[in-house]
């Protein structure tokens, strides 16, 4: 008997010819998943020899950060150039990382027809808001969505309806703080989850109204101010303290919840697909239940006030009536019932509800954080504030939403915009190529990423980039008309920065065009909130400067470490405060 006879059926012809047009299929798969680079852009050479790309890279990375982008920036530092390209999209095209604000500005405002959605916002924000049409191209959907909410940034709106409320939701927080206050004795206290409670509860009212009575910040003076002391570690001056945490209401722990689930997906290779998969979780579907019907009940309780109002526009006091009367009228014009209760609505105002919070928090917590290292920025804001408000420091009050709204301080307006420029709260803005483009010299085939760093030029000096280089849309705007930092002291937090000299007045007044600051993006994709979020910080900074002094920390509650989720956050946000 042949013992090797089974052996040898083994290498037959047809055999080896299966077997090696196998292994030839799969050499050929693995080279066709090899990253492709785009012809001419600077890339990582060892990432184009693995099917992974740099995707091993960036895990690695955030092993050790909780922060993604400054890993993406970083490539433009590497190879020396404003344009460069990652294989971060596991299989698919590089993204093209931009980091020039000049060219930035020119693809958000002027090279829409060729630059649109999706991008990286719609694909982490997919998850838990799919229906809104910040995840939606610029199409016909986008902007019927997009109509729904057009009187909820008119003037008449922000000043009457949003201001006032902001203001006693922020006097509420100002409350809650003098208690901690008597309670520390002089400890610093953590103030994060109080800025994003309170933001939440604003513009939560702004939205449904003012009838709940219950609220977050409310239940915490509550419990605060019948406290005779604190638990205050002994011997330890500037320990920070610790205080009990209030019931917080289910609808508004709902809201939080979700917000907070978005940093799975900006910290996955596959974003899309995170989001969908965090949907099916217990934790997460439980709060998903939570929101829809929150919603439900104030759309429901809007729906009542409309057919007593008969559809008149009367005396709306609130951004779920506006929506509702908006979607009414479509609804005449187009000849079909309203459905008041669409996934489009309840898209619609969650998103206020987490853009209106979580946005305007973030830079708050920073504007926090680099006061309490700016003293001399902080002594000046507030003595400009008491000059400009000299009625209210006279009557021994707080100024008024409308003073605060009609009033311009230069020198607040200038510590704003610097707050939002140093905060880098959206640290990426991103479009995606409609057809093969030409940007700096180099074609970008159609499908491919472009993302956009909002430091480029506004917190890093930019590249000198020949203008022969750029998009005539670039020169048919005179290169966009906005002046340019000083390489020098770039980086350094510096309100001054945007004031110039008035010869008519012989005075430093503000100008926006004084320098790049991209953070709310540009072009008819630029934050619709844009206006709120001016508003709101404006309230905020103007009644905690006026109603504390902002101590400086001890080195070890000031950390600048952040988190990247949905926006740019401090990990870390302490105070120590004293009454002004």
């Amino acid at each position: 008997m042949d013992i090797f006879e089974p052996f040898r059926a083994l290498y037959t012809s047809t055999t080896i010819a299966t077997t090696t047009a196998l292994f030839l299929s799969a050499f050929l798969l693995y080279r066709w998943l090899l990253p492709t680079p785009i012809a001419g852009i600077p890339f990582n050479v060892e990432a184009t020899k693995s099917i992974f790309g740099d995707v091993p890279s960036m895990m690695a990375h955030l092993k050790t950060h909780e922060t993604i982008y400054d890993w993406i920036e970083c490539h433009n530092a590497r190879h020396d150039s404003p344009i460069v390209q990652v294989f971060a999209n596991l299989f698919g095209r590089p993204w093209v990382i931009i980091k020039d604000f000049r060219e930035s500005q020119d693809i958000l405002m002027r090279r829409t027809k060729e630059f649109d959605k999706p991008d990286l916002l719609s694909e982490v924000f997919v998850g838990v808001n799919p229906d809104h049409h910040t995840v939606k191209p610029t199409n016909d959907s986008f902007r019927s969505q997009r109509k729904l909410l057009q009187d909820l940034m008119a003037p008449n709106f922000l000043n009457i309806v949003v201001a006032p409320q902001l203001h006693k939701n922020f006097m509420d927080l100002i409350q809650m703080w003098k208690e901690k206050v008597r309670l520390s004795k002089g400890h610093p206290f953590s103030v994060k989850h109080d800025i994003y409670n309170t933001a939440l509860e604003a513009i939560w009212a702004a939205v449904f109204g003012t009838e709940e009575t219950t609220t977050i910040t409310g239940n915490q003076i509550d419990l605060l101010a019948p406290m005779k002391n604190l638990n205050i570690p002994a011997g330890a001056s500037d320990e920070a303290v610790e205080f009990p945490q209030a019931h917080v209401p289910d609808a508004f722990k709902a809201v939080l919840e979700l917000t907070d689930s978005i940093v799975y997906t900006s910290r996955s290779p596959f974003p899309i697909l995170t989001g969908y998969a965090l949907r099916w979780l217990p934790f997460v579907a439980k709060w998903i239940k939570v929101k829809n019907q929150a919603m439900a009940a104030q759309i429901s309780k809007a729906e009542k006030r409309l057919a007593d109002s008969k559809g008149k526009a009367g005396n709306i006091t609130n951004a779920v009536d506006h929506i509702l009367r908006r979607e009414l009228m479509a609804a005449e014009r187009q000849g079909r019932s309203p459905n008041f209760q669409s996934k489009i609505i309840v898209a619609e105002l969650f998103g206020l509800l987490i853009a209106g919070h979580d946005t305007t928090s973030t830079t708050l917590l920073w504007a926090m954080k680099m006061l309490e290292a700016n003293q001399d920025v902080q002594s000046k804001l507030r003595k400009e504030l008491r000059s400009a408000f000299s009625s209210a420091r006279s009557e021994g009050r707080v100024p008024t939403a409308q003073e605060v709204a009609n009033v311009q301080i230069h020198y607040l307006d200038a510590c704003v915009e610097e707050f939002l420029r140093c905060s880098q709260t959206a640290v990426v803005l991103s479009r995606t190529a409609l057809t093969d483009v030409v940007v700096l010299g180099h074609v970008i085939p159609k499908g491919t990423m472009v993302l956009l760093p909002v430091s480029g030029g506004t917190l890093d000096a930019p590249w000198k980039i020949d203008d022969k280089l750029r998009n005539q849309t670039y020169h048919n705007a005179d290169g966009g008309k906005v002046g340019e930092w000083e390489k020098e002291g770039i980086k350094k937090f510096n309100p001054e920065r945007w004031l110039v000299h008035d010869p008519d007045t012989n005075s430093m007044v503000y100008d926006a065009q004084a320098g790049p600051n991209i953070i709310f993006g540009a072009g008819p994709r630029g934050c619709f909130g844009k206006k709120l979020a001016y508003l709101e910080l404006k309230l905020a900074i103007v009644l905690i400067v006026w109603s504390f002094e902002l101590q400086q920390l001890p080195e070890r509650y000031a950390s600048w470490d952040a988190l990247d989720a949905l926006t740019h956050s401090p990990i870390m946000c302490y105070a120590k405060l004293a009454e002004a």
